[in-house]
């Protein structure tokens, strides 16, 4: 859930130097360490040379083109890299092995996987969760981090909140999953991450006919008929789409390439899922349930 020692001499060394340069061309602190070793810097020091940075692009550039520190040309292209920087609000959600969960702050929201600098995030912000930092995130090589600073906001969120914060990451995780590297590429239409979806939500359907009471054949027979759609009709569109964004259209396209019948009583069941489940809107599933009625 952290860089290696390695990797964290490496980010030091180029940071130092890049917010020393920032300092030396708009005098914001009085001092700032040219080198990390050994210094001892105070985040309210940090903060607006942080800021100046991220706030005006072109010292970057200039820093890059300049190269004051002379650090190799592999350290350069990892700053280059921070103008696929991510800024803004975000909730800590979750801390797994490999990284801690980071949910944005706005729609759409997004989730990314970001590990922690000299120590793991959850040892900087403590195992309470969720709760509410305002960050930026870079792009590490293939992995995620943040910029040395977390702020957060002083705030309490209550079971509700808690509840709805968990729908949004269920539904963050089938719509695409977690972004671990920056910039993330075109990920939620890509092949496997449809098929993904669609086993997330098929697993969950499956348990909710579970719930219900179904006998195990007939639930057999709910998921084979919608994962045969899925896979037969929706995967072959161009752009392929998720379960998740079927419309009666697509349906009706199904039924009309098919030799025999579809099962519409699997699709109804279907549709009451997502519908119960929030995964989809209300008002586009009950047109849904109109257009099978008439039938």
């Amino acid at each position: 859930m952290q860089l290696t020692p390695q990797e964290v001499e490496r980010f030091y060394s180029i940071w130092f130097p890049l917010l020393h340069y920032v300092n030396q061309q708009q005098a914001l602190v009085p001092s700032f360490p040219a080198q990390w070793r050994d210094a001892t810097v105070a985040p309210e020091v940090v903060l607006p040379l942080r800021d100046a940075l991220w706030d005006n692009d072109a010292l970057r550039q200039a820093f890059i083109a300049e190269n004051p520190a002379r650090l190799p040309q592999s350290d350069l292209r990892l700053v280059e890299s921070w103008q696929h920087r991510v800024s803004g609000n975000f909730f800590i959600f979750r801390h797994l092995k490999k990284y801690s969960i980071f949910l944005s702050g706005e729609d759409p929201v997004r989730g990314f996987g970001v590990l922690g600098l000299t120590s793991a995030i959850e040892e900087v912000v403590g195992p309470q969760l969720p709760i509410y930092v305002k960050a930026v995130l870079l792009p590490f090589e293939d992995r995620i981090i943040y910029d040395s600073l977390l702020s957060s906001y002083p705030l309490l969120f209550g079971a509700g909140y808690r509840s709805s914060l968990n729908d949004t990451y269920r539904a963050m995780q089938e719509r695409g999953g977690l972004i671990t590297k920056l910039p993330p590429g075109n990920q939620s239409s890509s092949a496997e991450s449809i098929r993904t979806s669609n086993k997330k939500v098929l697993s969950a359907f499956q348990k909710a006919l579970g719930a219900s009471g179904l006998g195990s054949m007939k639930i057999e027979e709910h998921i084979s008929t919608i994962a045969r759609f899925a896979d037969e009709y929706l995967t072959a569109q161009s752009p392929a789409r998720m379960l998740l964004d079927m419309t009666q259209e697509d349906i009706e396209g199904y039924q009309k390439l098919r030799t025999d019948s579809i099962n519409l009583v699997s699709f109804k069941r279907f549709v009451w899922f997502l519908r119960d489940t929030e995964r989809i809107d209300w008002d586009d599933a009950e047109r849904l349930l109109r257009a099978f009625k008439q039938r």
